[in-house]
């Protein structure tokens, strides 16, 4: 009876994927189909959940660290991913990763069963990721540009007491507050200090602390 060839999975999820755009069930699921076909078997499942951008090396992802780490301790010689975006979307973040593959005698599939350590299809995905992620970064400044050039604000949430709805008019007078503390020559300890023994909390319900005090008095 032939052993089964003992792999790894790999996941990651990007600021911009979804259920529907490479989540990480739709991952799983294309990887455990490909297994199933193959005949592998699964050793561990390695997952960067929470939006890990790919322009990050392997190494310095939190999932991405142990899977390197597993690969040169244990003899594990197989890694599927879901697609070459997974490994990266830059070429250097791509081919960094699978150098190491490379040179560790490790396999790298994806879900459409492409050896990503042996074809160039791999990179040149990557490559076409890489453009299109520096297309999009170029349409969103372009887009900042002109909202602002029109007087509008889209960078997202508005910096504590600055939102113009009079819902937040009580950030305003704690900003107002914070700026007389200031004036009279209190630190930013000392500030974060005495909002907190009054009961005043962030927007979050947050103790105040010297760097939320910092950022809020440059903005002053």
């Amino acid at each position: 009876m032939t052993a089964m060839t003992k792999c790894y999975t790999y996941l990651r999820t990007s600021a911009d994927d979804s259920e529907r755009k490479a989540g990480i069930p739709m991952q799983r699921k294309s990887c455990a189909s490909f297994i199933k076909a193959r005949g592998f078997s699964v050793v561990q499942e390695f997952c960067d959940d929470g939006t890990i951008t790919g322009k990050l090396p392997m190494h310095a992802r939190p999932a991405g660290k142990r899977l390197i780490a597993a690969l040169l301790a244990d003899g594990v010689k197989t890694v599927v991913v879901y697609d070459s975006k997974r490994i990266g979307r830059t070429q250097p973040v791509f081919w960094q990763f699978i150098g190491m593959c490379r040179d560790n005698d490790v396999t790298v599939f994806d879900c459409q069963g492409i050896d990503l350590t042996e074809s160039v299809q791999g990179g040149i995905n990557g490559l076409v990721a890489e453009m299109d992620r520096n297309q999009t970064v170029k349409r969103l400044a372009e887009g900042k540009a002109y909202w602002r050039s029109q007087g509008r604000r889209c960078e997202g949430r508005w910096p504590y007491g600055e939102h113009p709805s009079h819902e937040y008019d009580a950030e305003r007078a704690i900003v107002a507050r914070i700026g007389k503390m200031h004036s009279a020559g209190m630190t930013g300890y000392a500030i974060a200090a005495k909002l907190n023994a009054d009961g005043v909390r962030t927007r979050y319900g947050k103790m105040f602390t010297p760097t939320t005090i910092r950022n809020i008095l440059d903005r002053v």
